[in-house]
C-alpha cells in the first residue's frame, strides 16, 4: 500500500513549496541455509579446477553470493524504501523522481537505484543509477522460481545510463547508452558521475550501448534485446555483444516463460544461456519453478586469464607459463556447462505480507566436485 506525504520546504526569501511525495518499502527476513561446492580432484588436479573455478567464476559467476561450504542463519535479506515524486511541466511533458535507500539496517544504509524520468510527447527521456534485474530468470520472462544469476548465469553489476524509449502501438522501442561499475572481483572505482567511461583498461568500467523491442500485447510479453561493448575493463572482461530475447505467456491456470542469450567474448569464445519456467496460483499460494543452463563455448582466454589469476596470487610472471603447462590449462579449458533449478512455493497472508520458501540447486562450475544448494524461507511485508 502506498502512502503520500505533503514535503513542506519553508523558505524564508521566497515562502513555502509543496512536493507530492509517495512513500514505499520492503522488508524481507528469515532464514537460509547454504552449501556451496567447492572443486573436484586432489593435488594438481585440485590445484587446476580451482584455479580454473575463480576464473570462471568472476567471468560468468557461480557462488551465488554463498562462501563455500556449509553455512546458516537468520537475517534480513531486504529493506529498502523508495521515495517518488513527479511533476506536471506543461505542454505534455512530466518529469518523475525516484530514489531508493537500500540495505536499511543496524549494520549499514546504502543507496539504491535512482532515476529521473522526463515524459514528452514523442517519447521517455531516463537517467538513471540502478542494478539490472537478471534478464533470464528476473526479467520479462522472469515467472518461475528464484533467480540463477551468479548461479548459473552472470552475476549482476551496477550500471550509469541514459536511454529513450517510445512506444508504438503494443510495441516499446527503446535505445540507451550505460557505463558498467565494478564486478565483484574488481577493485575498480563503482559507477558515480565522472566514473565509467574514461580512463584505461583494467581501471574503468565498461561501456554499452544497448537496442531493445519490447511487444506487450494481453497475455503476451516479448523482448528481443542487443548489446555492444567498449571491451575495456575489468568488469564483464572480454565481452563483444549479446543478443537476447525472452517472453512469458499467460494462460490464466499457469503463466510460462522462457529466454535464450549468446554473449560472444572479444577472444571470440561464447556464453550461451537459456532457460525455461512456469509459474502456477492456487488460491492464496502461488508455486514457481525454472530450470537453467549455461555452457562456455570456443573460448580462446582461459590461459592468459589463468595466468592474470596467477600472478595476481603471487606467481612470477615468467613462471606462469611453466605451471599452467604443468596443470594442463590449455586454451579451451574453460569451456563447459552448468545448470540449476529453483522451485518456489509462496503464500499470500495478505496483499502486503506474504511467506515464501525457495530451494535452488545448480553447478557453481563445470570443475565443482558436487552440485551447490540453497534454501531459504522468508517473511516479507511491504508497505
Amino acid at each position: 500500500m502506498k502512502k503520500s506525504l505533503i514535503a513542506l520546504a519553508v523558505l524564508a526569501a521566497s515562502g513555502a513549496s509543496f512536493a507530492q511525495v509517495t512513500i514505499t518499502g520492503q522488508v524481507i527476513a528469515g532464514y537460509k541455509q547454504s552449501s556451496v561446492s567447492g572443486e573436484a580432484g586432489s593435488g594438481n588436479e585440485a590445484t587446476k579446477n580451482k584455479l580454473l573455478a575463480g576464473v570462471a567464476d568472476s567471468f560468468v559467476g557461480g557462488s551465488g553470493g554463498n562462501a563455500t561450504g556449509d553455512s546458516s542463519g537468520l537475517g534480513l535479506d531486504t529493506s529498502t524504501i523508495t521515495f517518488a515524486a513527479s511533476e506536471d511541466l506543461g505542454g505534455g511533458m512530466k518529469i518523475a523522481a525516484s530514489m531508493n535507500i537500500d540495505k536499511v539496517n543496524r549494520k549499514e544504509v546504502q543507496g539504491g537505484d535512482t532515476s529521473l524520468k522526463l515524459t514528452t510527447g514523442i517519447g521517455r527521456f531516463t537517467l538513471q543509477t540502478y542494478r539490472p534485474v537478471d534478464y533470464l530468470s528476473a526479467g520479462v520472462s522472469g515467472v518461475g522460481g528464484a533467480g540463477l544469476d551468479d548461479r548459473v548465469f552472470s552475476a549482476r553489476v551496477n550500471r550509469d545510463a541514459v536511454g529513450f524509449d517510445t512506444k508504438l502501438g503494443p510495441v516499446y522501442v527503446g535505445v540507451a547508452m550505460l557505463e558498467a561499475g565494478k564486478s565483484k572481483t574488481s577493485t575498480t572505482t563503482d559507477v558515480g558521475l565522472g566514473v565509467g567511461s574514461a580512463g584505461a583498461a583494467g581501471t574503468t568500467g565498461q561501456r554499452i550501448n544497448s537496442y531493445s523491442v519490447t511487444y506487450v500485447g494481453g497475455p503476451l510479453i516479448a523482448n528481443l534485446n542487443y548489446l555492444t561493448y567498449d571491451s575495456i575493463g575489468t568488469t564483464d572482461a572480454g565481452y563483444k555483444d549479446v543478443i537476447r530475447t525472452s517472453a512469458s505467456y499467460d494462460l490464466g491456470v499457469v503463466k510460462l516463460g522462457g529466454g535464450y542469450s549468446v554473449t560472444t567474448t572479444a577472444a571470440g569464445g561464447t556464453v550461451k544461456d537459456a532457460l525455461v519456467a512456469a509459474s502456477v496460483p492456487a488460491g492464496s499460494w502461488t508455486f514457481g519453478a525454472n530450470y537453467g543452463m549455461g555452457t562456455v563455448e570456443g573460448t580462446t582466454i582461459a590461459r592468459s586469464a589463468a595466468g592474470q589469476a596467477l600472478i595476481a596470487n603471487g606467481t612470477a610472471p615468467a613462471a606462469v607459463s611453466a605451471t599452467l603447462n604443468a596443470l594442463g590449462i590449455n586454451a579451451d579449458s574453460l569451456n563447459g556447462t552448468r545448470s540449476g533449478y529453483s522451485l518456489t512455493a509462496g503464500y499470500a497472508l495478505s496483499k502486503r505480507t506474504s511467506v515464501t520458501a525457495s530451494y535452488v540447486n545448480w553447478l557453481s562450475s563445470p570443475f565443482a566436485a558436487t552440485r551447490s544448494t540453497e534454501a531459504t524461507l522468508f517473511l516479507s511485508h511491504s508497505f
